[in-house]
């Protein structure tokens, strides 16, 4: 039976743009931008439209001896799937992260190692296992989804040991729930 008592929550859309964030494909759109229904802007051309175009995404990774490849890259692309709190369920919002980073698997033969973080906050048990779980998660999507073979990645949790920013604010924490693409030097 319906109650005229029940009042629902708004969707959060941190950038404006009408579509909520857990559904935005490009959560950082400026204000007052169009954007398609995936929250992405219609004025840029997005990973879809790339990938119809066949434009190879210059990507940019540290490898697992701290060097960078390809060695013509000058710094790191810093491209990484972020999560919520707790959670190692992926958004919608990083979809684009998975259709840049599939596009430049499929044209490379280069192994991953897929590298979980989480915050601060927690036990560090805790985080282990999440850091863990968010890896296999990334996995299992380049895997399922985007029809990557498996023995091409290696997943890691390093909990909440290497932040990339202060976990004392809320945005440092945020930017610190993720996973990061590392070449594997074989």
């Amino acid at each position: 039976m319906f109650s005229a008592n029940v009042t629902a929550k708004p969707w959060l859309d941190s950038d404006l743009d009408g579509v909520p964030d857990k559904k935005d494909g490009c959560v950082n759109t400026p204000s007052f931008e169009p954007v398609d229904a995936s929250g992405c802007s219609v004025n840029q051309i997005n990973a879809q439209q790339m990938q119809r175009l066949n434009i190879m995404p210059q990507l940019c990774f540290t490898t697992s001896i701290g060097q960078l490849y390809p060695s013509v890259c000058t710094e790191d692309s810093a491209i990484a799937v972020r999560f919520e709190f707790a959670k190692a369920q992926v958004l919608m919002s990083q979809q684009q992260v998975f259709q840049v980073v599939s596009r430049w698997l499929k044209s490379t033969k280069v192994p991953l190692v897929l590298v979980g973080h989480t915050d601060s906050i927690g036990t560090p048990g805790f985080n282990q296992q999440l850091s863990l779980a968010r890896a296999e998660q990334v996995k299992y999507i380049l895997v399922q989804q985007f029809g990557i073979a498996s023995n091409r990645f290696q997943v890691k949790g390093m909990g909440s040991r290497l932040p990339v920013a202060n976990n004392q604010t809320e945005y440092g924490r945020e930017l610190n729930r993720r996973v990061e693409f590392i070449v594997k030097a074989q």
